[in-house]
């Protein structure tokens, strides 16, 4: 058996590089920027209110520019959605529901490594 992260660091790096993250990451930003920009509009919902914040905290401490531009149309997307429809915020509440119950491994001190502009115990700075 294969680890994943060897299938897709090693094995067959290429590959995903070129065939995968290549137009996963262009397909993402252009219609994850065809969204209207959450933050040029009201957004009611409290949950949706602090995505926003999240996502402004975000977008300050990102230094890796490709990483930034898809991580906010990622954001972007999910804000839009659960915003305007209650079966995606229903489902999305799940997940975040099951995330809170559960046990997560919280990141290692100074983690990201690079490019990451968080004050220090988690960021590199």
């Amino acid at each position: 058996m294969t680890l994943l992260k060897h299938e897709i660091n090693s094995h067959n790096r290429e590959y995903y590089i070129e065939k995968v993250n290549a137009p996963l990451f262009k397909a993402i930003t252009i219609l994850g920027n065809r969204y209207p920009d959450p933050f040029e509009y009201e957004v009611l919902h409290p949950n949706h209110q602090r995505l926003l914040r999240i996502m402004e905290k975000y977008g300050k401490f990102e230094g890796n520019n490709r990483v930034r531009r898809v991580a906010m149309a990622l954001l972007r997307i999910l804000i839009d959605k659960v915003e305007h429809s209650p079966n995606f915020r229903d489902r999305f509440c799940w997940f975040v529901e099951e995330l809170r119950e559960g046990e997560w491994k919280n990141r290692s001190y100074n983690h990201p490594q690079h490019e990451w502009n968080e004050p220090k115990p988690y960021g590199g700075r």
